[in-house]
Order: structure tokens, then C-alpha cells, then sequence
């Protein structure tokens, strides 16, 4: 009968009305609603190999592969205001298997939500899963995180925790051709802008620097030599009045000059004198004060002729043991083992020997790198060379040679090829999840504290600045102070 439907529809419409009024305004209830506005793939499939136009994305010099955005909305849309203190556990985000690459907070009403959101490095992830800081929010306060993820999307993109006296909740997506249209564009302009901040600029504030005048001396790391002299150059063209002079001795040699220099200064001076070291100095230079600056990927390289591409640890052991003296052991050519080291005062060889060899390298048995001329009797033909730029130019050149250097040298060097280590590139990523083990931190170390207003410490805040550590990316360096892009424990203080 049509009045009976009638009726029970109206009852129907009446009865959704009063749970969702219940559920909305019932005193005390607190909720947190949140809808995933993009979750999608960005590239090109590669099926689609025809295609004329690629979209890319780049991030610390490296190819994203396989990347996806995610665009959400949370947003408090219960009748309460929500403080800390509800928060039993904080908000987190799921993404099912993939890994978060960074995250940022391109939208929130009101703005300040976002400096709360974001200061400190206070989105954290870990693999597919985004922590969010404890943040008050106020009736109809909202915010949206994007996300730079690499995987495929799989599954539903949950947001979790425990909401004292309330419930989080998945909300709706909102329809209708006009809302369609408007939140494309708001997502383009929100692309392009973080974009242009997050993942070039690290998601941080731009540092600010001062001019100072004087001379100032930037030695120790011949990995991070080439990187120093542009920042070097950088700053002298902003402040005409300073003088940086940048040369490179290895990191241990470095440290020593300069608790040398600081013990022959009168009492109280400033030391102008920065050393840059792969890795923190011995324990025993307290004088010294370290501050880290980024994360530096090593990579062990070979010569062409070699024919390997992989390598694992046990199989380097066994090469800079004698074990291993021909590449066809390896399954490579048949071609001799020739290993190219660095001198003892360097950082990079330090970092080798800690993290890949677990031991010390052979004594040297070669000046020329191809025979056994200072030690016939040697198992392994092992020669030394003072810095990254000689190591990598007799790696080159020599047959079936094997070395190891910074990460972004050896892309820029024809002659050599990078090889993986345990199946794995040298990469952020993987270091991240711990599974790429050749790696450190590089510090910045002064005697003392510097002066302030002193070449020595605008120069040491000049590092931290925008211009700095786009810089550092281009060398594939990670900075430091991009908390979002690194766990906390990588940059140990």
C-alpha cells in the first residue's frame, strides 16, 4: 500500500536523521573524521612506453620509483573541542605495503595547525606508517597531509588511535562536479607548492644567515670537499667580505690540525677553522664541538672490466683477505684483483672498515696498483691513494681494480661502476630500513664554541640554510635537519 511505504520511509529518513544527530551532538562527543581525497599513482606504466610525456619525481638527485601521492583531510566534526590530553594514543596513518618517502601539511584551518603538525620533526613514519604529534583541535579545525610514497596502492588508507571520550572515523567523500573541479585545483596548487618546499627544500623554514667578515679555513673530508667549495662559493657571493678557503687532508688528519690550532690560540680566541669529518671524531678530542649535517651514502666501486655488479660483505672480506684474487671467482672476468684504499686519516676508508669489513684492511703491498712491488710475498695487491678524486682516477684506469667513495663521485665518474651491496643500491632508502650498511654522518666540528657574529658561526648556521642544503641534495646527500626525511636515530647529535 503507497501510504505504508510512505510511512516507513519517513520513519526510515526520520530514524537516520536521529542516529546521526545523536552521534553528532550528543554531549561530550568528541570524533575525528577523516577522508582520503587522492590516493594515486604517479609515472608511467610501463606498458604505456609509447607515451610522449613522463611525469618524474626527483628527490635528493634520485628517481622516485614506482611513487604515489596520497592527499588527506582530518578534520574534527564532532560537537566538542578535542585537546592533548584526549589523545589516549596519537593519530597514525596505514598505508599497506608501501613506504613513506616524506610527508607534509599543505592545508589547515586555522594555519598555525600546520607549524604544530610539523615542528620538531614531528611527522614521523616508518615504513608505511605516518605518526602524528598530539595537536588540540576545535570544532570544524581541519587539516590535509600529502604524502610521497613508493609502492603500488593496495587496500584502504586507514587513520587510527584512541580518542578519550570520542571515536575516529572515516567520513564520507563529498561528490559534485563543482567540488571535483575545485579541489583539482586546490590539489595542483598544493602539489606544485610542496613540491617545491617538501622535497626540495625539506619541509623546514629557510635558515636565516648573516654576513661576516674575515678568513676562515674548511678542511678534513675529501667526500665532501667538492660540496664545501660550493657552499664556500655561495656564501662569499652573498657576503663579499669573507674569505673561505677549502682544502682536504682526511677527516682524522683534519681533527688533529685542529685541536692543534685551538691549543697554540691565545686563551679565549676564536679558532677560524672548521673540519668537516666522515663520521664523529675519536672519543678522546673533547675539546671538540660536533654538529651533524647530513647523512653520506658511500658506495664501493670497480673497474668495468671487473664484470661484477653485486657483492655482499662476505664476498669483500674474502677480496680484501686474499681469499678472492680474480674476478672469475665471483663470477666475473678473468681479470687479476687489484684493491685501491684510502690512507689511514681518511673518514670514508674509517667507515668502510667499521661498517662493511668489520676488521681492518691488509697492509699495502703496491705503489703502482697492479703488482706486488713493495711486498712480493703479499696475498693481495693493495695500493694506497690520499683522496676521493685519485682513488676513483686509478680505480678507472686499472684493470679489475676495486675501491670505495662517496656515493655521488662515483656516479660522475666514467670509468667505474657502482656495485650493490647485499642486492642493495646505495640509496636513502634502504639505509633508512637499515639494509644498505655503508654509510654515515658527516659532522662539522670547531674547537670550542665559536664566537657569535664570527665568520666561524654564521658560516656554521649558513650550512642549515635553504641554499646549503639544496646544495647537499645535489651531491645525494641527505641534511640532517630534514627530520621528516630521516628517522630520528640516523643523525645521532
Amino acid at each position: 500500500m503507497p501510504e505504508i511505504e510512505i510511512v516507513l520511509a519517513a520513519v526510515g529518513i526520520a530514524a537516520t536523521f536521529a542516529v546521526w544527530s545523536f552521534d553528532r551532538f550528543m554531549p561530550g562527543r568528541k570524533r575525528i573524521g577523516y577522508r582520503v581525497q587522492m590516493d594515486t599513482a604517479i609515472g608511467m606504466n610501463p606498458q604505456d612506453a609509447h607515451t610522449l610525456v613522463q611525469l618524474r619525481l626527483i628527490r635528493e638527485g634520485q628517481e622516485v620509483s614506482n611513487a604515489t601521492l596520497a592527499l588527506l583531510r582530518v578534520e574534527n566534526d564532532g560537537s566538542k573541542d578535542i585537546v592533548r590530553q584526549d589523545y589516549q594514543e596519537p593519530l597514525s596513518v596505514e598505508f599497506s605495503d608501501r613506504t613513506i618517502v616524506g610527508a607534509d601539511v599543505p592545508d589547515a584551518n586555522p594555519p598555525n595547525l600546520a607549524a604544530m603538525l610539523t615542528r620538531n620533526g614531528g611527522l614521523r613514519h616508518d615504513g608505511g606508517r605516518l605518526v602524528l604529534p598530539r595537536v588540540p583541535l576545535n570544532r570544524k579545525d581541519h587539516f590535509k597531509l600529502l604524502v610521497l610514497l613508493t609502492g603500488e596502492p593496495r587496500g584502504e588508507v586507514t587513520v587510527d588511535g584512541f580518542l578519550s571520550g570520542g571515536r575516529i572515523r572515516r567520513n564520507q567523500q563529498r561528490r559534485g562536479p563543482r567540488k571535483i573541479y575545485l579541489g583539482l585545483g586546490a590539489f595542483l596548487v598544493t602539489l606544485l607548492g610542496v613540491l617545491g618546499g617538501l622535497w626540495l627544500n625539506g619541509g623546514t623554514a629557510p635558515a636565516k644567515s648573516r654576513c661576516a667578515s674575515g678568513e676562515l679555513t674548511v678542511d678534513g673530508s675529501t667526500a665532501f670537499q667538492p660540496l664545501m667549495e660550493e657552499i664556500a662559493e655561495a656564501y662569499e657571493a652573498e657576503c663579499p667580505g669573507a674569505a673561505i678557503e677549502v682544502r682536504a687532508g682526511g677527516s682524522l688528519s683534519g681533527i688533529r690540525e685542529l685541536r692543534s690550532a685551538g691549543q697554540a690560540a691565545p686563551d679565549g680566541g676564536d679558532v677560524p677553522r672548521i673540519t668537516v669529518s666522515d663520521g664523529p671524531a675519536p672519543s678522546r678530542y673533547r675539546e671538540l664541538r660536533g654538529r651533524p649535517l647530513g647523512v653520506v651514502i658511500f658506495s664501493v666501486v670497480v673497474n668495468k672490466e671487473a664484470g661484477v655488479h653485486n657483492l655482499t660483505r662476505a664476498e669483500l672480506r674474502d677480496l680484501y683477505s686474499g681469499r678472492i684474487t680474480n674476478w672469475r671467482q665471483l663470477g666475473g672476468n678473468d681479470v687479476p684483483v687489484s684493491l685501491v684504499s684510502r690512507s689511514a686519516d681518511s673518514g670514508t676508508r674509517q667507515a668502510f672498515e667499521d661498517s662493511v669489513l668489520g676488521g681492518s684492511e691488509p697492509a699495502v703491498s703496491s705503489d703502482d696498483c697492479t703488482s706486488r712491488d713493495r711486498d712480493r710475498k703479499a696475498r693481495v695487491i693493495r695500493c694506497e691513494r690520499g683522496g676521493t678524486a685519485q682513488l676513483l682516477a686509478e680505480v678507472g684506469t686499472v684493470e679489475g681494480a676495486i675501491g670505495y667513495t662517496e656515493m655521488s663521485a662515483a656516479t660522475r665518474h666514467p670509468g667505474v661502476e657502482r656495485v650493490q651491496l647485499d642486492g642493495y643500491e646505495p640509496d636513502i632508502e634502504p639505509v633508512k630500513r637499515d639494509r644498505y650498511p655503508y654509510w654515515t654522518v658527516e659532522y662539522a666540528y670547531t674547537y670550542g664554541s665559536p664566537q657569535d657574529d664570527g665568520l666561524t658561526a654564521e658560516f656554521l648556521a649558513y650550512l642549515n640554510s635553504d641554499t646549503a642544503k639544496n646544495l647537499m641534495r645535489s651531491h645525494g646527500h641527505v641534511p640532517c635537519v630534514d627530520h621528516r626525511s630521516l628517522p630520528d636515530s640516523l643523525c645521532r647529535p
